[in-house]
């Protein structure tokens, strides 16, 4: 009888995100965190719906021992939440990390119980209210690197006007780590991506793409 892999949790990973906050603080760095999680994981996926969540979940959060430093009677309202979030804000690169680690991890765990390719999808989408006219300012690109497996989207970038290019660099970072693993992966991609140089890219870092393009079959 097979096991049922034993996924890692992620937060001793993002426990590794430095806490920027003032030393005094009345709720503590890991349990916001798994405040947050736990939230996400009922499918609420912003502050106000997270806010709502501990609101409606209190009396069964306090018993388990989410409560303030102090007294442990107290949940966090609605701005300690926003602090929170915004404080992540400012080091989204470390968050980024944290979780790019976990995920590798993750992998590792389910990689005898799910062999085959590890599907890779990129994917550019602009950043909705990024654009400021007035100044001159396009609108924000973000090029991704979306684990199906996970569900995840951990490597992103900026396309300074060019996503073919910015997928290409994430390409670049993607292929050692999954290679690292000992696991097969091939790239998805929509026709922004159906270059020579992408499809390169992919093979050079040991990965596969499925386009049968004839622009990005190489010569």
């Amino acid at each position: 009888m097979n096991e049922t892999p034993r996924i890692p949790s992620p937060i001793p990973y993002l426990m590794q995100v430095p806490d920027l906050r003032a030393h005094n603080t009345t709720y503590d760095w890991r349990m916001l965190f798994m405040l947050v999680l736990m939230a996400l994981g009922s499918g609420r996926t912003n502050v106000l719906a997270i806010a709502q969540w501990v609101e409606d979940q209190r009396d069964w959060l306090l018993a388990q021992g989410f409560g303030r430093r102090a007294s442990g009677k107290a949940l966090p309202a609605q701005a300690t939440l926003y602090r929170f979030v915004w404080a992540l804000e400012q080091q989204v690169s470390a968050l980024e990390e944290a979780l790019k680690a976990w995920a590798l991890e993750v992998l590792k765990v389910l990689k005898p119980a799910h062999p085959g390719q590890m599907v890779v999808n990129l994917d550019g989408k602009y950043l909705k209210g990024s654009a400021r006219r007035g100044v001159g300012d396009q609108a924000l690109l973000l090029v991704s690197a979306y684990l199906g497996q996970l569900g995840l989207s951990l490597w992103q970038g900026k396309a300074l006007g060019d996503e073919a290019v910015a997928g290409r660099q994430l390409i670049m970072q993607l292929g050692p780590e999954l290679s690292e693993l000992g696991i097969p992966w091939v790239v998805t991609a929509d026709a922004a991506h159906t270059e020579a140089q992408t499809a390169a890219a992919i093979l050079e870092k040991g990965g596969t793409t499925s386009s049968r393009s004839r622009r990005t079959r190489l010569p």
